[in-house]
């Protein structure tokens, strides 16, 4: 019998290497429960300009790198057909920057989360995880949900008047880390719905119960009150709405005893609601009672925005300069029937008119054919499962379509991705294909962490010198020299620094500096049209003696924002100022 060794040559059979599924979903949870509550001053906003983005971009980066080094590492893909079909829909959203109207620079972030988000669905396929690792990706999310609500608590019962996060504890509305009411809703209505759903897939073993099932019971507990306090409508909706689509799935695969006392919790979280209204002395504000809104104002804006321009839409990262300018024309020529647009909105509130109006039918019909794509996957799901799933998505899917929790935070793309995920690994029939050159792939693994997080760094540290500079006074300038990277605060950047210059000029008689922040606002206004830097050209002009170029702003400014007093007298104001 003739022993042929194979080891060391061509000819031995590749092994599987042991997957990297433990570092991968350990960087995942640290997504959920540290970076995410990273709190560093700045002056509102979204994207970059809210510092826990800046910090949930760190390990998001290693997430995307350990999933393609995984790809080498296996030199296998595995895909679904939905990968394929999600691809194209990001093709279809991508298409529009080639558009001679498109400002590319203007959405370079938007398209790179997009991508990014689908790398990291791509990602998430590349293991094969156990029951225990896949429920894993739930855990994370409600941990990071559980840490918002009890940050919540604190921020609404015990924070004191002068707080270090600059907490408003007059309003009263305990955002946790996010900063906007609603988004904060929004996460905990999708906290309140994945407990529900996991409540439903955690045993009771000999009929006891674990530290899990209390972790499960207490968070309608913990969110609920918080849910009802923060005054959000989409929370309220998404909550409710996604609680009633899960009844079903509980009903059929919890234990009675676990459904009996779930009911319970919810009691006894809309009790200490009422209890905390009472003694507190809440009541909900009257907007959020009724149906009035602004969107009564710019939902018809911005749809008639695309039916104008159906077919090119206005350019991407034109919504805010063709929105302003398109609202202000259709005031002039109907003032009693078409109402003046509404100052500083770059996002319409809801997500499919946003990519409509800025690139037309092609982007829409992209998100259409993406959302009909995880419908079917829905569809295709263990019967009693389907009104689950949907019910896991609806908190969030609701928020885009109200506004933009996307743009506003990281973390809420995350969870509709791995939300996504869940759904196609229950149903989906993975497919592999060798992959045979992989240096590029393991390249571009390695570098992506370090590019990534050494642009939030900078990212982070500019913030913090844009605030010292901002907060400091007298004003130094030495924060403002030091700013590392100047593209991740672009438009605050440049205000701060033309800001300045205005100032000095007008202090210092020194016109050429005055003639330059001209320049700049005149530049400027074309993309980023704001009611103060009107005010602020106006004053420009009128310190160098031109009332009639002051006179001339001060019309176009009356004109793209007819509602705001401010411009009307900013003519007469700059003129006795000097």
């Amino acid at each position: 019998m003739t022993v042929l060794q194979l080891q060391g040559t061509r000819l031995e059979q590749k092994r599987i290497s042991k997957p990297l599924v433990r570092y991968f979903l350990a960087t995942i949870g640290i997504i959920f429960i540290v970076a995410m509550h990273y709190f560093q001053h700045n002056p509102g906003g979204s994207g970059l300009e809210l510092s826990f983005n800046a910090a949930v971009w760190i390990p998001f980066g290693f997430v995307l790198s350990l999933g393609l080094l995984e790809i080498c590492r296996q030199q296998i893909w595995r895909y679904s057909r939905l990968t394929l079909f999600l691809f194209g829909c990001c093709v279809l959203l991508t298409l529009p920057i080639f558009y001679p109207n498109a400002d590319a620079e203007a959405a370079f972030n938007r398209l790179f989360t997009l991508w990014a988000g689908f790398l990291f669905f791509v990602s998430l396929q590349q293991f094969v995880f156990t029951h225990q690792q896949r429920q894993r990706l739930l855990w994370f999310i409600l941990i990071g949900v559980l840490i918002e609500a009890v940050f919540a608590w604190y921020q609404y019962l015990w924070i004191p008047a002068k707080n270090p996060i600059g907490y408003d504890v007059i309003a009263n509305r305990p955002y946790g880390i996010f900063q906007q009411p609603n988004v904060m809703a929004s996460f905990l209505a999708t906290g309140l719905v994945i407990s529900s759903y996991l409540l439903a897939r955690v045993p009771l073993y000999r009929g006891k119960w674990s530290w899990q099932h209390i972790i499960l019971l207490a968070t309608p507990v913990l969110t609920i009150p918080i849910l009802v306090v923060l005054n959000s409508r989409t929370g309220w909706l998404g909550a409710i709405i996604g609680l009633l689509l899960m009844l079903p799935y509980l009903h059929r695969f919890a234990a009675k005893k676990t459904q009996r006392l779930w009911l319970l919790m919810i009691a006894l979280g809309l009790c200490f609601a009422w209890n905390i209204a009472s003694t507190e002395h809440w009541s909900p504000r009257d907007e959020s009672v009724s149906l009035e809104s602004p969107r009564e104002i710019h939902f018809p804006q911005a749809y008639k925005m695309f039916t104008t321009k159906p077919l090119t839409g206005y350019g991407y990262g034109k919504f805010e300069i063709a929105y302003i300018t398109q609202t202000a024309l259709w005031h002039q020529q109907d003032p009693a029937h078409q109402p003046a647009g509404i100052p500083s909105l770059d996002h319409p509130h809801n997500e499919l008119l946003y990519w409509a109006d800025e690139g037309g039918i092609i982007p829409l019909l992209g998100l259409l054919l993406a959302a009909f794509a995880v419908l079917m996957r829905i569809r295709k799901a263990p019967n009693g499962t389907q009104l689950a799933l949907i019910g896991l998505l609806f908190p969030i899917v609701l928020h885009t379509q109200l506004e933009y929790p996307f743009y506003h935070s990281l973390v809420h793309w995350l969870i509709f991705i791995i939300l996504i995920f869940w759904v196609d690994n229950l149903t989906a029939k993975y497919h592999r294909r060798q992959v045979t050159y992989t240096l590029s792939i393991k390249v571009f693994a390695l570098i992506t962490p370090i590019i990534i997080s050494g642009f939030m760094l900078t990212t982070l540290y500019s913030g913090w010198l844009l605030t010292k500079f901002e907060t400091t006074r007298p004003v130094n300038i030495d924060y403002l020299i030091k700013v590392n990277n100047p593209w991740a605060w672009k438009n605050r950047f440049e205000w701060d620094l033309h800001l300045t210059q205005l100032q000095l000029g007008i202090a210092t008689e020194k016109p050429q500096l005055i003639t330059e922040y001209i320049q700049w606002a005149n530049q400027k206004a074309q993309h980023w049209p704001r009611p103060a830097l009107f005010e602020n050209l106006i004053l420009a002009y009128t310190a160098q003696g031109n009332t009639a170029q002051a006179t001339q702003v001060t019309h176009e400014a009356q004109l793209l924002f007819p509602n705001i007093a401010q411009l009307s007298a900013a003519t007469t104001t700059a003129s006795s100022a000097k």
